[in-house]
């Protein structure tokens, strides 16, 4: 007989060896991989979300324009959860404040590189936040949609991974420029911008155009976001005596600055700005001082009618209040989402374990193939580099405390030979002259053969 102590170790064995299940006893160890998320692929188990990021600005620079796009993005991810989502697998969409900051977006996007779920990005929104995050995305293959950063640079990279349904600033500066000098007459501007990516680059190409035209540019000044006292900047003006004022940034400056103008004593030099400003939040903080401004963003192209009109009722439905009255971007922030999940849906497929797998090489190239688009803002295709909007670029002017859209000649247009009268009339004369020089210089090779067919008369005559 075994000592107490053997056998009660004996009894833990025999217990332990029953309680195993039998395939555990019987049956090899399986050494079939499982399929698992990496930097080549997304894969989604039965039962959860497909995970969307989103990066916005929610506390900082443009707050009510950054809630204003994370709202439209929601509508469009609801909408395809209510139609069964993508393969039965509803969406999750993960909002992330970037604050509108370089530093802050690049926290933001290692973030979601961080996290193999996260299948796109529906962002950022201000220029210098998504041209800083999408190195961070070239490496980590997500795939970015922009609603709103309309920095040249930002397509400009070469990266596969970077688009946006929003207009260039490209495109934006050179309307502004030429309708500053050919419709408001303006020859002496001063350019002022907020030391971001977005308002200085769009400052910069209002410069170029209005030199270009023939324009003076009196004065180029920067400003401090984190200030509030902008008239050491605006008192040199007056002296200056500039046409206009062209600013390059956001509406909290703008409404300091328009209402600063009027209390050095530049009450009737026009005020110009851009979609940064473009907004019921500029009119609020601006009060009366936002009479007579100007802002420009893009004329929508042709959209479906009854699709704008159920958005905006969903909208409103879903957040309490029209969309106008939060800002501009929520339609570019739709058909961002929405182009990312037609993507998903192209690249999407399930594996024989009921699980979702997206390729992430594919859904980049999905993304960039995107043609005919009927989405709320036009019919949308990407190119090569990633523009996928529509629409041409828009004035506004603020008349009895709203925004009312000014007649645009289609000349001023990006794209368009724009040129003035006054260069048009020195062509023409121009080509005056280059006619008289060739005519001229017909007459002379006229009389130099007759002259030389009279020499030769008379040398055979002799």
């Amino acid at each position: 007989m075994l000592p107490r102590n053997l056998r009660y170790i004996a009894v833990v064995l025999a217990l332990l060896i029953a309680a195993t299940p039998v395939s555990a006893q019987m049956l090899p160890t399986s050494t079939a991989p499982v399929a698992q998320s990496d930097e080549t692929q997304v894969v989604v188990p039965v039962g959860e979300s497909i995970k969307l990021g989103l990066a916005t600005d929610l506390s900082n620079l443009i707050p009510e324009f950054g809630e204003d796009i994370a709202n439209g993005a929601t509508i469009a991810v609801d909408q395809r959860n209510e139609a069964g989502g993508i393969q039965g697998f509803e969406i999750e969409l993960v909002v992330e404040d970037d604050r509108c900051d370089p530093q802050d977006a690049t926290n933001v996007a290692n973030q979601f590189a961080a996290d193999p779920q996260i299948v796109a990005v529906v962002g950022h929104v201000c220029s210098g936040a998504s041209i800083n995050a999408s190195g961070i995305y070239e490496q980590a293959r997500i795939p970015m949609v922009s609603p709103s950063s309309t920095n040249e640079l930002f397509t400009a990279n070469g990266y596969d991974v970077a688009n946006r349904v929003a207009f260039t600033d490209a495109a934006q500066g050179t309307v502004d420029a030429r309708y500053l000098y050919s419709e408001l007459g303006v020859r002496r501007l001063s350019v002022i911008h907020d030391k971001s990516d977005y308002g200085k680059g769009l400052a910069d190409v209002v410069v170029r155009e209005f030199e270009r035209l023939g324009g003076e540019i009196v004065s180029y000044d920067e400003i401090d976001i984190d200030e509030q006292d902008y008239r050491s900047v605006l008192t040199p003006l007056v002296e200056d005596a500039p046409d206009a004022i062209f600013f390059g940034g956001y509406q909290g400056q703008a409404a300091l600055l328009v209402n600063q103008m009027l209390e050095v004593g530049l009450e009737d030099t026009i005020f110009f700005s851009d979609d940064g400003i473009f907004g019921q939040q500029f009119l609020d903080n601006a009060g009366d001082a936002s009479e007579g401004v100007y802002a420009s963003f893009v004329i929508e192209g042709e959209g479906n009618t009854e699709a704008n009109e159920a958005f905006d009722e969903a909208y409103e439905e879903a957040f309490g209040v029209a969309p106008d009255e939060k800002g501009p971007f929520h339609a570019h922030a739709f058909d961002s989402a929405t182009i990312i999940l037609n993507a998903i849906e192209s690249v999407a497929e399930l594996d024989g374990e009921g699980n979702l797998v997206i390729n992430r090489e594919d859904l980049i190239q999905a993304i960039r193939d995107t043609e005919n688009y009927e989405g709320l803002t036009g019919v949308l295709s990407c190119d090569a580099v990633g523009e996928c909007g529509a629409g041409e670029i828009g004035i506004n002017i603020v008349e009895d405390g709203e925004w009312v859209a000014v007649d645009v000649p289609a000349e001023l247009q990006y794209g368009e030979p724009f040129m003035m009268d006054e260069d048009m009339e020195d062509m023409e004369e121009g080509e005056d002259e280059m006619e008289e020089d060739m005519e001229e210089s017909e007459d002379e090779m006229e009389d130099s053969e007759e002259e030389g067919e009279m020499e030769a008369t008379e040398e055979a005559s002799e």
